[in-house]
């Protein structure tokens, strides 16, 4: 499992110092703390996602071990070492992350709450929030996360997976700088219904290292204590139909941007490898992840796409992708509008 996200943006709170709602993975989330990175709610929508409750609670020293009417289910240690246990209990589920708390999640997963230690780092309780906790939720809600950046395209969203540092991001943000809608970037959520699949919008920002933004001349702004800046490009905001998967393969600089279909068996494999908390939810389910993943992939079109090592052909990738998915757009608004014609 790789490491947090570094911070996105800051949400405003409102009257009398009391938090505003905000809106992530479709869905309106309300703290009685300040969640720094996630955007502000949009006027919720009646009988869409779940109304989430975070509620946190001062705790001079949690424990954080597996308390006796639990059962451990999976682990794992973020890149930076920190550990992060996962277990059932008879009212809900228990996340415990080593320096932010343990969350505790209800059965319907509509209230969380979280004993934190005194003065955690909420920029911290926000990334684990976004990267595990509410993966986690939705996962429970039948949905698949899996670790990836999206984009809307004429024809759909197109999803890129790939190991962390290796171009989801900025590949996704040329594709935004070409005219697609930003969807998701780090972690991406789809269902599948009767007539196919589709994904979520994350709500979030994209985020790219300063050296990398400058160097395929991005507009970016706000750049944090990781080198990191924020991309400005427009996001969708409402759930949309997958087009297709695509896992990128690096090549030569001089070779082609090509791509080639992957078989049902080796496209449920990487959905499976690249799922968000995979790892957490440990073996007692492989039967259940793979069987979802294989009935996702029978519907879902998976490619592996050759991408050049040299930043100065990235447009070419965008540029190829777009024809492969409905050509060139002329701005965010047509490419949305024309793939919410297709639900």
């Amino acid at each position: 499992m790789a490491g947090r996200v570094p911070d996105l943006m800051r949400s405003a709170s409102g009257a009398a110092g009391v938090p505003d709602p905000v809106r992530v993975f479709g869905a309106t989330l309300v703290a009685d703390r300040p969640l720094p990175s996630l955007p502000l709610a949009l006027v919720p929508r009646d009988g869409c996602r779940p109304l989430w409750t975070l509620r946190t609670h001062d705790i001079a020293a949690p424990d954080l071990s597996v308390r006796a009417d639990a059962v451990q289910l999976g682990q794992f240690r973020y890149s930076t070492g920190t550990l992060v246990t996962l277990a059932a209990h008879g009212t809900g589920h228990d996340i415990t992350i080593a320096d932010t708390g343990r969350f505790t999640l209800s059965n319907d997963g509509c209230t969380i709450r979280h004993d934190a230690p005194p003065d955690v780092d909420r920029a911290a309780v926000v990334l684990d929030l976004i990267g595990v906790v509410l993966p986690f939720v939705l996962h429970r809600d039948g949905a698949w996360c899996l670790h990836a950046s999206a984009v809307a395209t004429p024809d759909g969203v197109i999803v890129f997976l790939a190991p962390r540092g290796l171009g989801k991001s900025t590949l996704a943000t040329a594709c935004a700088t070409a005219g697609c809608a930003l969807v998701a970037d780090d972690v991406v959520v789809m269902r599948q219904h009767a007539h196919g699949v589709t994904v979520t919008p994350a709500g979030v920002p994209l985020r790219l290292h300063a050296a990398t933004a400058h160097a395929i001349g991005v507009a970016a702004r706000d750049e944090d204590e990781w080198g990191k800046v924020h991309v400005i490009a427009d996001s969708a905001v409402t759930d949309l139909p997958l087009a297709a998967i695509y896992v990128l393969a690096p090549v030569n600089a001089m070779d082609a941007v090509v791509r080639e279909a992957r078989a049902t068996r080796a496209a449920a494999l990487a959905l499976v490898a690249n799922g968000k908390i995979t790892e957490l939810l440990g073996g007692d389910v492989e039967g259940d992840v793979l069987s979802r993943c294989v009935a996702m992939a029978h519907v879902t079109r998976m490619y592996d796409l050759a991408v050049p090592r040299d930043l100065a052909r990235l447009d070419e990738v965008a540029r190829a992708l777009l024809a492969w998915h409905g050509g060139p757009v002329a701005n965010v608004d047509d490419a949305v509008t024309a793939v919410d014609g297709d639900l």
